[in-house]
């Protein structure tokens, strides 16, 4: 039987983002004149899947709550304003969306990322129109949503949206540990992007329901059970 709602994360899924994520934590770390980390370090922190205010705590504990908040806004406000060109879509990225949309899918965008920069990402792509549910950090304003792997988002943003898709009709697509995790504890389905940034090891670890080399792969994905 075909899933009805998939949900992707955007960071190494959706879009190759790896170019500009590093390009604005050496500016950021340039305009705090500190030293930037090691490439490889820095990979590696970003192959996690983290928040972006906990990838600041892990590369620099010293960081007080305040600076990491700080540091936070001035990443962002870079990415926003001079590594947004940066970023490029996976091969397949629209045709995925156009494809599901034919369908009659749902799609829903779920990511780490900050909501505004994420928002506008989707549509210069020319993937919002197809989504129906776009959630990063900050969407919603008047309440803190835990991000992944927490399920939060699932329980209280993804079911009362969609209450009439049973959670064994829902897909999430990703690329990290992060993203596996958070479809293990909503208990749903999940496909291991293989092209991301997520480690194979621990991915392949997680047992994730489907594996895909290529975006295109997914619409012909079903439930196994």
């Amino acid at each position: 039987m075909p899933y009805s709602l998939f949900l992707f994360d955007y960071d190494g899924t959706l879009c190759d983002t790896r170019r500009a994520i590093v390009f604005s934590f050496e500016r950021t770390f340039s305009h705090y004149q500190t030293a930037a980390p090691a490439p490889e370090v820095l990979q590696a922190t970003i192959n996690k899947g983290l928040v972006l205010g906990d990838m600041f705590r892990e590369l620099l504990p010293a960081l007080s709550a305040a600076e990491v908040a700080e540091w936070v806004v001035t990443y962002r406000t870079i990415y926003a304003q001079e590594a947004e060109p940066l970023v490029t879509p996976f091969p397949g990225a629209l045709a995925l969306f156009g494809q599901l949309a034919a369908q009659g899918v749902t799609i829903g965008v779920l990511s780490n990322k900050g909501a505004a920069v994420l928002e506008a990402s989707l549509a210069q792509l020319g993937l919002l129109p197809f989504v129906a549910l776009v959630v990063g950090d900050g969407t919603m304003p008047e309440k803190q949503l835990a991000k992944k792997p927490d399920p939060m988002v699932f329980h209280e943003v993804v079911q009362p949206r969609f209450p009439e898709v049973p959670a064994d009709r829902i897909l999430m697509v990703g690329d990290t540990t992060a993203d596996l995790q958070f479809a293990h504890n909503s208990r749903i389905d999940s496909c291991w992007v293989s092209f991301g940034f997520g480690e194979e090891a621990e991915c392949r670890a997680l047992q994730p329901t489907h594996t895909v080399g290529h975006l295109l792969e997914i619409p012909a994905l079903r439930r196994l059970r």
